[in-house]
């Protein structure tokens, strides 16, 4: 069994032993969440040079070598032989590092669910490592029915967070009551007919406790 969390990477040194045919995609992906990622592979990866040439990767053009997880959070291992995860495993416990190592759960201290994003929203699917290519093909039916409306959705969202805990200091219950209302109102309907302001209206609505039954919000003036 597996434990599931969502990491903050941002600013955290990440060291990645490419080579593998997935190291383009995947040093994008640490890239894209604010790691600082330093690439170890002697291969060609042509997608990665502008990264380089940006100055937003360090890449040394070699093959792995013990000593080089020291001062990294994080470690990940693609090599073309997959024979080396065992040597970087091994450092990686004696330095008391995470280590992903793809496609390989043998010298995995985690391994990496399909994702589906939209925005803000992230959803994770994982089969234990029993059948990724099953975890894919559900992602791939969740992201049919979470579509580039909800990233509207939660930029809306997130827009009301400070109003939220502003109308109601000090009250936990009429918080949660409120944030219940706004996420099953009409708003995401609305907005995926475009028709931003209406959404944000109706958040407005839900927000206040206009609707039957709905205990009354303090007004608060913006």
């Amino acid at each position: 069994m597996y434990y599931p969390v969502m990491l903050n990477l941002r600013d955290r040194p990440v060291l990645f032993v490419g080579g593998g045919w997935e190291t383009e995609a995947k040093v994008r992906g640490l890239l894209a969440v604010g790691a600082r990622v330093t690439l170890i592979s002697p291969y060609e990866h042509p997608g990665l040079e502008p990264l380089v040439q940006e100055g937003r990767l360090c890449w040394l053009r070699r093959g792995y070598q013990r000593g080089d997880l020291a001062g990294f959070s994080l470690v990940i291992s693609h090599p073309t032989d997959k024979s080396l995860n065992a040597e970087v495993a091994r450092e990686a416990r004696e330095r008391g590092l995470w280590l992903n190592a793809v496609d390989d759960p043998a010298h995995c201290d985690f391994i990496l669910p399909a994702v589906h994003r939209q925005g803000d929203l992230t959803i994770a699917v994982s089969t234990g490592g029993a059948a990724p290519a099953l975890g894919v093909r559900i992602k791939q039916k969740l992201a049919g029915e979470y579509g580039p409306e909800y990233a509207e959705y939660l930029r809306l969202l997130r827009s009301f967070r400070s109003i939220v805990a502003a109308t109601f200091p000090e009250d936990f219950e009429a918080r949660k009551a409120a944030w219940y209302r706004m996420v099953d109102s009409a708003a995401l309907e609305l907005l995926r007919t475009g028709e931003l302001e209406a959404a944000r209206e109706t958040l407005w609505q839900a927000l206040r406790g206009h609707e039957i039954g709905a205990p009354q919000a303090k007004e608060v003036v913006w």
